[in-house]
């Protein structure tokens, strides 16, 4: 399901929003008051607008903590006598489609730092994220104030749904390239020896990775060509032959009659990508020489 997620940080306190998408069509609404900045406050009203205002006359809200809501595209500035956007927000973003209440006026009866509601269509139609996707959203709360402190003050924020992008985070290990060489007439070994990659007696994918601290990675390949590793199977490289990958990083390559027609020192190229713990990939680069004009035993040619 897709979601996404947004803050409104206009103000001392500052809520994180998340919605997503559900499989009946609804939109689920996440409300978290944030406490990084050493400052909360009780949840009282969330105000938002919509992509399509004809929409509004066809919606349904529902959540636990709901105690009132008003639907009227562009005319919403409050719930009821306590819960109100109006000031310097609607004087700069206008009124809104929708405003949702929760709870009670006050941390008498209720203090509100996280709630969910659930916004449906009485038709049964569908809501997208792209339904409230880079529009203005406000937050009306009370009781604001440090956490252990007096939270005597009231704030409405506001903002917009614009989701935050996070940059994943670099592979804790690092997969690097590798090449090969092989005969036009190469085969599968029949001793369950395993194929040299180019360079001074290098037998595995993995030796030259490494992992975050530089150190050599002494893990498992994981993956073959995108599919997860099944030992004993035959993955079909870019430009044809067949490759069996062990965990150890071990190889077995097949020309599987492929590149027959190479002749004369002719070469080809065709290529497999595997993966390592934590998602790095790379890829194995197998340069196919025909070494004479089409005989050949299919023992395996060692490159140093």
């Amino acid at each position: 399901m897709n979601t996404i997620y947004f803050e409104i940080t206009d103000g001392d306190v500052k809520v994180g929003i998340s919605i997503t998408e559900q499989a009946d069509g609804s939109l689920l609404f996440d409300l978290d008051v944030l406490d990084d900045t050493g400052t909360i406050g009780d949840l009282n009203g969330l105000f938002f607008d919509l992509a399509d205002d004809s929409i509004t006359d066809n919606l349904i809200l529902s959540g636990t903590d709901l105690t009132g809501q008003n639907i009227d595209a562009n005319s919403v500035s409050k719930v009821d006598g306590y819960n109100n956007i109006n000031g310097d927000v609607v004087k700069e973003d206008g009124k809104f489609d929708v405003g949702v209440q929760f709870g009670t006026a006050g941390i008498g009866a209720d203090d509100i730092q996280s709630t969910s509601f659930t916004l449906a269509t009485s038709d049964g139609s569908t809501l997208s994220l792209a339904d409230v996707l880079s529009q203005d959203f406000a937050v009306r709360l009370t009781s604001v104030g440090e956490m252990d402190g007096d939270r005597a003050d009231s704030v409405k924020i506001s903002g917009t749904s614009d989701p935050i992008i996070t940059e994943p985070p670099e592979p804790t290990n690092l997969a690097v390239d590798n090449t090969m060489t092989v005969s036009n007439t190469e085969t599968f070994s029949e001793d369950d020896m395993p194929d040299p990659l180019d360079g001074f007696f290098v037998f595995s994918l993995l030796e030259n990775d490494s992992t975050g601290d530089s150190q050599p990675y002494i893990g498992d390949v994981v993956t073959v060509n995108g599919d997860a590793l099944d030992a004993g199977t035959s993955y079909l490289g870019s430009n044809g032959g067949l490759l069996m990958v062990n965990s150890d990083g071990t190889v077995d390559f097949s020309a599987n009659g492929e590149f027959d027609t190479l002749m004369g020192m002719e070469t080809a190229n065709t290529q497999f990508t595997y993966g390592i713990e934590g998602g790095s990939t790379a890829t194995l680069d197998v340069e196919v020489i025909a070494f004479d004009d089409g005989g050949g035993t299919g023992e395996d040619i060692f490159v140093i």
